[in-house]
């Protein structure tokens, strides 16, 4: 299982900020995103999401791809300024390694990146307790090392937690990876076989309630807050595809590739996940096929 195949905690989607096109497959050419406000409001920024100021440097290294850089000037500002919020953003760094890196689930470095993330994450909460981007983090990481684990009753049992963090994000300032996290979480959750989920509730613990429908809101909130973020059509496309709906899985895949990437570190690696599974799928489906 490598990194954009599963979920719990493909956390930092979306964008990559350069002038380059991905094209792995002809028919798919992606070009670059322009740049839409949080609010929808047309605009041309820097970055997609609203970065800080005094952490921005670390954020251009993360859009060029360079994660060591970035944790080497956030790691310099966090021995000056501890503060909870650069904490959250070296929790990201540690989490985009394993796409710049290549060091995807299977690789032998993959848990080393988790663990800095969680790391960092509960570093974010125990400055803040309401840190949203510490809930966001610390729900991927906890979600990424359940799966690592490969056993199905720790990633049962973590489920619960996971939700809690990402949750939480959102209450405290409706933050974008935290629906992200709970659009992957109810997906995943909801896809647990009845069998499983019938002995998981007898014998050890509750899986708790999740529903495609909740998935696919927490994507469409996204799609709200930023509506050029491509990756999330990929997500909704997943979605689609655990529910069998391969007719409409098909249409989100086809919205994903024709729109320009958007301008976050791990959209071009996530995009190219979407192209790796869907276009072979594509060619099939074509008329006369």
């Amino acid at each position: 299982m490598d990194n954009q195949s599963f979920s719990w905690a493909r956390i930092g989607r979306p964008s990559d900020g350069s002038g380059s096109t991905v094209d792995m497959n002809p028919k798919h050419t992606i070009a670059t995103a322009s740049g839409t406000t949080r609010d929808g409001a047309s605009a041309v920024s820097e970055f997609a999401e609203p970065i800080p100021e005094y952490l921005r440097d670390g954020y251009r290294a993360l859009m060029a791809g360079d994660g060591r850089r970035a944790i080497e000037l956030w790691e310099a500002i966090y021995a000056r300024y501890p503060s909870a919020e650069v904490c959250g953003h070296l929790a990201r760094a540690h989490y985009y390694q394993t796409y710049f890196l290549g060091h995807g689930i299977g690789h032998p470095r993959h848990g080393d990146h988790i663990r800095s993330m969680r790391y960092w994450a509960e570093r974010a909460l125990e400055l803040n307790p309401n840190s949203s981007i510490g809930h966001s983090m610390l729900a991927g990481a906890i979600g990424r090392l359940a799966v690592i684990s490969g056993a199905q009753k720790q990633i049962i049992l973590k489920a619960w937690e996971i939700r809690y963090h990402a949750e939480r994000a959102i209450l405290i300032d409706n933050h974008w990876v935290g629906h992200y996290v709970l659009g992957v979480w109810h997906r995943e959750v909801a896809a647990v076989h009845p069998g499983l989920r019938a002995l998981a509730n007898v014998f050890f613990v509750k899986i708790p309630p999740a529903s495609f429908a909740d998935s696919l809101r927490h994507f469409e909130e996204i799609l709200r807050q930023y509506p050029d973020n491509n990756t999330i059509y990929a997500e909704m496309a997943y979605t689609y595809v655990a529910m069998g709906d391969t007719r409409k899985a098909c249409e989100m895949y086809q919205k994903c590739v024709s729109m320009p990437i958007f301008r976050h570190p791990a959209a071009r690696y996530l995009t190219e996940a979407a192209i790796e599974r869907f276009g072979s799928r594509i060619e099939l489906e074509q008329p006369g096929n």
